[in-house]
């Protein structure tokens, strides 16, 4: 046991790394300086344009969360309505100097475009010339992470369950024509009744033509498809997606992702020139549909009609769990509000403060990033 719980902590240590993003060479993601209008999901909507209406101070700082490549994640009270929300705080020299620029816009408009029980909803936005600040809903139960973590693996039955609501929430993405491209247990949050969010845009890509492949590299190592960094420079689309759920499925039933080693090139390697491992204990249905998710192939992977069909699923009614009437099989043990129990202690310790800037350096305001779900509802 304690060798697993040793593969969890390098990986602790190694997953907040992602792959360095390319521009595409089909199409570029989609810039907000390029149009005042963005279409999503059959509707003309026009984004904020507001730059001065909030600031931190409308926010109480009360815990650090966590930690990510870009930023850190603060949990945060609005002091007109006494709410706690989680607050993403990006530098913008971080984004200028790796070429995440586009990035964090296309993030933005994706977060206020979806509405969705099993994705985190956008509240705030706001910026300085240092900084973007993303406010989203607070998710009690913690990261999917942290409880895998703990219980090493997990039953058929409840993979499934989180299976479910993760693909109803990337069929709801897929039909918005947006990439997710970063699924993974640190991105998947569970509230306070146990269901799921998905979290944290910021490699995902919003697709203006479906004809046309992507050809960024991006992702987590762990859970990136073979033809995203494939040398034969295939190009990816949604199905993509698909085959980081088969890594994130085989990793919470068995305690790590396919072929997993620290050695990143080995991992590639291992992952496109060998057979995935199916372990003794899985059901025929779920080597079966495992199989079908890994498949190296895109074109042969299987697609969303296929899965929600799979035997795998067999006694799943799609319509219950669309509407939350699933029983989650880990339901948060919370005694307040403020119970922190499912984060983790090292951020935890944390100042509660915002990021600071070791640079003098002033950037120019993002286009129409302000957002106000209280301004817009009234």
């Amino acid at each position: 046991m304690g060798q697993c719980l040793n593969c969890f902590k390098k990986k602790e240590e190694s997953q907040q790394d992602v792959v360095s993003q390319q521009a595409d060479t089909n199409s570029k993601p989609l810039n907000e300086q390029q149009t005042e209008t963005i279409t999503f999901s059959k509707q003309s909507i026009i984004l904020t344009t507001d730059p001065h209406k909030l600031n931190i101070t409308d926010f109480k700082l009360l815990k650090t969360l966590g930690r990510g490549t870009f930023g850190k994640v603060l949990l945060v009270k609005k002091r007109s309505n006494e709410k706690l929300y989680a607050m993403k705080i990006v530098k913008k020299y971080d984004l200028q100097i790796k070429k995440q620029v586009e990035y964090a816009k296309t993030e933005r408009i994706i977060l206020e475009k979806i509405n969705h029980p099993f994705i985190s909803k956008l509240h705030y936005a706001f910026q300085t010339q240092q900084k973007l600040y993303f406010v989203i809903d607070y998710c009690a139960g913690g990261e999917l992470f942290f409880h895998l973590r703990r219980a090493y693996k997990l039953k058929e039955n409840q993979v499934q369950f989180y299976a479910v609501e993760i693909i109803i929430a990337l069929e709801y993405l897929h039909d918005s024509k947006i990439l997710y491209r970063d699924l993974k247990p640190e991105n998947i949050l569970l509230c306070q009744d146990g269901h799921i969010k998905l979290i944290d845009f910021g490699l995902s890509k919003i697709i203006t033509n479906r004809d046309l492949l992507s050809y960024s590299i991006v992702g987590t190592p762990e859970y990136l498809a073979p033809e995203i960094y494939s040398d034969d420079k295939l190009g990816h689309d949604e199905s993509c997606d698909w085959w980081s759920l088969g890594a994130l499925m085989y990793e919470m039933l068995t305690g790590t992702a396919p072929f997993y080693s620290q050695d990143r090139t080995l991992m590639f390697r291992n992952r496109t020139e060998k057979q995935i491992e199916m372990k003794p204990w899985f059901s025929e249905s779920c080597s079966s549909l495992l199989t079908g998710l890994l498949n190296n192939n895109p074109q042969q992977r299987i697609n969303i009609q296929q899965i929600k069909k799979h035997p795998f699923f067999s006694e799943i009614d799609w319509n219950q769990a669309q509407n939350r009437q699933l029983v989650p099989p880990i339901i948060p043990e919370l005694s307040n509000d403020l119970d922190l129990k499912y984060f983790n202690k090292m951020f935890l310790d944390e100042p509660a403060q915002d990021s600071p800037v070791y640079t003098k350096e002033l950037f120019d305001n993002y286009e129409q990033f302000t957002y106000d779900s209280e301004a817009i509802e009234s």
